[in-house]
């Protein structure tokens, strides 16, 4: 396990913290379309964290056009715009709720950079290895599976693929250890869901306090031509640790390579043992402009029909269904009126790691749009724990934003909204 140093990203953002922030009108969240009669909490005031790099996070905000961050090494700032369709209403939620430590949410990636400065205090410790044993060894430390769930020394979780308690962020490709690297993807997940907030440091994740439980399955890349064939038994591994671990949210931004029929069904079993223990699995709905609603452009597991399964597109800022061309080919989010439920913005200022020290920037793509459900799915349950993972879906759909560039796209066509995701829960019957 390795440390980081912080003090760089301190003075940076002692420096960068005067930026300006977006205004904007803000939207009547008192009615909530397609759930008629139901009672919703008044509008809340704003609750605003005191993280220095908050004003940079434009997507957590109001509507309107401002000049923010990209990046904290190099202060560059862009000017972007903001549409009501994506608008989350979090200051507003966190007047309601900032989080709890009691929420657990499953992060299933390639690999965790976890001593981030601005994750490392909402990363799950597991109760079952922490402390000390009857022989007064650390059971962090001490081999042995004190809370006998199969998994010795699992403090923050577990790395699926050479099977120790450590999922750091080394190795790509598969399980190829020729082939090694820092890798990154799974940051920006992680301090979109949940990088601390009000702590004076960093940004503010969407929880300020949550449990992000670390379920490392290697890399969905591998050499060209090759298949992954242990990556689908991986993740099936993972979600079933992630159920009996007391997660209530998954979030997963990838896929599998091999989509035999063997493979697949051990996958879709998995789902579903989470799904009969309460388990919402959130999914990003994959970059490459396909429909999904076709057999023939399925990605896995993003086709499963599995009824705990939230599938995630993605909206450009402008509140569009994100796109772009390269080389004459159509890139951006996948859609599909009956695969893919629900959409949400995926460029955020998030954090970041450079040369393993901790930074902020800005990402993109449904591998950060699929994060901000899984993180308003986690808010809405730090409200209201006893939803069940039907409950928490249906909330996310219901009191989501209608969007017009998802009409035919989503099954939906609503972007997901913070504000709304807490109140509607908090409306829901006891």
């Amino acid at each position: 396990m390795r440390s980081t140093s912080r003090t760089r990203l301190r003075l940076a953002a002692a420096v960068l913290c005067a930026a300006a922030t977006l205004a904007g009108p803000r939207r009547d969240p008192a009615a909530l379309a397609g759930a008629p009669g139901r009672r919703i909490q008044p509008a809340q005031a704003a609750r605003t964290p005191n993280d220095p790099f908050y004003p940079e996070q434009a997507s957590f905000g109001a509507a309107g056009t401002g000049q923010v961050l990209v990046t904290s090494r190099k202060p560059a700032r862009e000017t972007v715009t903001i549409a009501p369709d994506v608008v989350l209403d979090l200051p507003q939620a966190w007047a309601i709720t900032t989080g709890s430590r009691d929420v657990r949410v499953a992060v299933l990636d390639d690999g965790f950079f976890y001593r981030h400065e601005d994750i490392a205090p909402n990363v799950w410790q597991n109760p079952g290895e922490t402390g000390t044993d009857d022989q007064g060894r650390d059971r962090r430390t001490n081999g042995v599976d004190d809370d006998r769930n199969g998994f010795a020394d699992d403090v923050v979780g577990w790395d699926f693929v050479f099977e120790d308690p450590d999922p750091d962020h080394y190795v790509y490709d598969g399980k190829d250890r020729t082939r090694i690297q820092p890798y990154w993807h799974s940051i920006s997940a992680l301090g979109i869901i949940g990088a601390k907030g009000n702590n004076g440091i960093g940004i503010a994740g969407i929880n300020w306090t949550v449990s992000l439980m670390l379920l490392k399955i290697g890399a969905q890349g591998v050499g060209t031509g090759e298949v992954d064939r242990d990556r689908p038994d991986r993740a099936a591994r993972a979600l079933r640790y992630a159920a009996d671990n007391g997660a209530r949210v998954v979030n997963w931004s990838g896929f599998v390579s091999d989509t035999s029929p063997d493979a697949l069904a051990r996958l879709r079993a998995a789902i579903a043992y989470a799904r009969d223990r309460g388990v919402l699995v959130v999914v990003g709905a994959g970059n490459d402009f396909k429909n999904l609603d076709d057999d023939a452009q399925c990605a896995y597991p993003q086709c499963f029909d599995e009824p705990n399964l939230l599938r995630v597109a993605q909206l450009a800022r402008d509140g569009a269904l994100y796109r772009y061309e390269v080389q004459g080919h159509q890139r951006g989010s996948n859609y599909g009126a009956r695969r893919v439920e629900l959409a949400a913005t995926g460029e955020h200022f998030t954090t970041d790691l450079w040369h393993a020290i901790s930074i902020y920037e800005t990402s993109n793509g449904t591998s950060s749009a699929g994060p901000v459900v899984a993180g308003v799915a986690a808010l809405a349950l730090s409200a209201r724990p006893d939803l069940t993972a039907a409950d928490l879906k249906r909330v996310l759909m219901e009191s989501g934003t209608p969007a017009p560039s998802l009409a035919g796209r989503t099954a939906s066509g609503r972007a997901v909204n913070a504000l709304r995701a807490v109140q509607t829960a908090l409306a829901l019957p006891r």
